[in-house]
């Protein structure tokens, strides 16, 4: 008889509450370190619902990936036609990504089908379709917030889209104004290719957005997680180590990935909440890191040291260890071998180097007359497989434990 997979998954208990909540496009109701960003996008757009078609607002939106410029916007958008609906003015919010929509023709033909459903996609140049979208605009008495979201890509193909929609009612006189348009990049570089005047349109409205801390990122996780998962799935600890391997990658969307992926993985093993070592195996899923390319040149001695490291960690069942049970595990290893181990500046040596190559990170919680102390993390790689290798490799060079 065969077996019904899905009849064996639903029979056992998630780690999830809402699976959705962990989404990267998902936009929840709080966004926890925006607030300031979505005020000034209110406060710039007001006048569209207090005197309606009276202005069209240009704003030009940068930042890095990963630090919530979209959901941002998405969820000013929500709010300004919440806003705009209750008060019966018409204002539709399209937000179009010109990493898919790449050339003039395909977003105005977009923007043209979101106001006019079944219009035909075919036999229309640009500037037609620009007329075409004054006049449905008119003849709705509607006003739309236009954003291009990855407007670099676009910009890299065909400038002109730009000034024309900047300049959309220049030739009109005391007409209302019924587009607004928002241009979302990672830079500002892009300008430099623009001419005089639809630069100095764009350059009145830059809102920057800057990089997440390593408590906004932590604050944003705990709020996701408390949205998507069940009570006592993740602890705070290991929530700490997402939000620092987070803050090392700069992309919130990373975490978020990180969090589902371990959850999936916790399920798949039928854990009831996750581990340092779940996490970890996410992490290298996700961004697989090559243990091999790694090991390939590390010498006897150093990769008794990472040994020590991992076994340590593993020793723990912590996302961290200190260098004080690292030596202790270190010193056992080399009288098990019977070698000299290497002096306390050489070690360091070794945690500096693996530091560098990203196969630890390290932090100095104190400095004090008994010297450092310092904790140790392996984030990017599961302990097992590691721990596997490394035993692989001292025996391949005749060192067996």
């Amino acid at each position: 008889m065969s077996t019904n997979y899905f009849e064996n998954l639903l029979g056992k208990p998630s780690l999830f509450k809402s699976e959705e909540k962990l989404d990267i496009n998902y936009i929840p109701d709080l966004l926890p370190h925006r607030e300031k960003e979505l005020s000034l996008l209110s406060q710039l757009f007001t006048s569209l619902i207090t005197e309606p078609n009276s202005i069209s607002r240009k704003i030009l939106i940068t930042g890095k990936t990963g630090i919530g410029k979209t959901a941002t916007v998405k969820k000013f958008g929500h709010m300004l036609q919440e806003a705009s609906n209750k008060r019966n003015i018409k204002i539709k919010y399209l937000h179009i990504n010109c990493r898919k929509e790449r050339t003039s023709y395909k977003v105005l033909i977009n923007i043209v089908c979101k106001i006019k459903k079944n219009f035909p996609k075919r036999g229309y140049s640009p500037q037609d379709l620009l007329e075409i979208i004054k006049r449905l605009l008119q003849n709705h008495d509607l006003h739309i917030i236009l954003v291009l979201d990855e407007l670099n890509y676009l910009m890299n193909k065909d400038e002109d889209l730009i000034y024309s929609l900047t300049r959309m009612y220049d030739d009109s006189f005391n007409c209302p104004q019924r587009l607004s348009l928002i241009g979302i990049v990672r830079d500002i570089s892009f300008l430099n290719n623009l001419d005089n005047s639809t630069l100095s349109t764009l350059q009145r409205n830059i809102i920057k957005f800057n990089k997440y801390s390593k408590e906004q990122i932590m604050d944003i996780l705990e709020y996701r997680s408390k949205l998507g998962l069940k009570k006592d799935v993740i602890s705070e600890e290991i929530l700490k180590n997402i939000a620092e391997i987070v803050f090392l990658k700069g992309d919130i969307r990373y975490g978020l990935n990180i969090l589902w992926k371990s959850c999936k993985i916790a399920e798949s093993k039928e854990f009831r909440y996750l581990t340092p070592e779940i996490v970890r195996i996410a992490n290298q899923e996700i961004v697989p890191y090559s243990i091999n390319d790694i090991l390939k040149f590390m010498n006897s001695a150093k990769s008794i040291f990472l040994l020590s490291i991992v076994k340590s960690l593993n020793n723990s069942n912590r996302i961290s260890t200190s260098i004080s049970d690292i030596m202790n595990e270190y010193l056992l290893i080399c009288e098990n071998l019977n070698i000299k181990p290497k002096s306390y500046s050489q070690i360091w040596n070794y945690i500096n180097e693996f530091d560098r190559d990203g196969i630890i990170s390290r932090s100095i919680k104190s400095k004090n007359i008994q010297g450092r102390r310092a904790i140790i993390k392996i984030q990017d790689i599961p302990l097992k497989k590691l721990e596997i290798h490394l035993l692989r490799n001292l025996k391949k060079k005749g060192i067996s434990l």
